[in-house]
């Protein structure tokens, strides 16, 4: 799930598809036109008004929550879209685990003893976000098994 993104509108989708997707947009590097140069960022934001782009809020590597006009922006480098386990910045990846992981827990009390097909989808995308080797981690069990050796391919079939 190693997808480039190209620019404001990528990251904006992202953010806005996060539950049904999973991960985050996530960049090599960020430097502003002041100078500063920021690894790792984590974009959380992009805020729209008229139809423009306004601001990205971005959390770098130490946990600075930035937001920065987009004027002020100079170059975004290596921006892609992630799975969590993939992510660089250990600060936001740990917030976004826990968090994946509590909703994960949420979802399997709100389904116990009934595993639907819809259930299991979102769960094995989450697992798959957050990764198996975290799920054991954390003492986390599914309500069904997991294999751990599956590589999930695209569902469509093509004729």
């Amino acid at each position: 799930m190693f997808n480039m993104l190209f620019g404001l509108k990528d990251i904006h989708t992202v953010i806005t598809n996060q539950r049904k997707i999973g991960g985050a947009a996530e960049a090599d590097s960020i430097r502003l036109s002041s100078g500063e140069t920021y690894q790792n960022p984590v974009f959380t934001n992009v805020d729209i008004s008229k139809g423009q782009y306004v601001s990205v809020g971005f959390i770098d590597e130490e946990g600075q929550n930035i937001i920065a006009h987009v004027d002020q922006i100079a170059v975004i480098k290596g921006l892609e879209h992630k799975l969590i386990c993939q992510l660089n910045n250990t600060f936001i990846k740990q917030i976004m685990v826990r968090d994946t992981l509590q909703y994960l827990q949420k979802l399997c009390e709100v389904n116990s003893g009934f595993v639907t097909q819809t259930f299991k989808k979102e769960a094995l995308r989450l697992v798959q976000d957050v990764s198996l080797k975290e799920l054991k981690n954390h003492n986390i069990s599914l309500p069904f098994p997991v294999e751990e050796k599956v590589v999930s391919i695209n569902n469509r079939l093509f004729a």
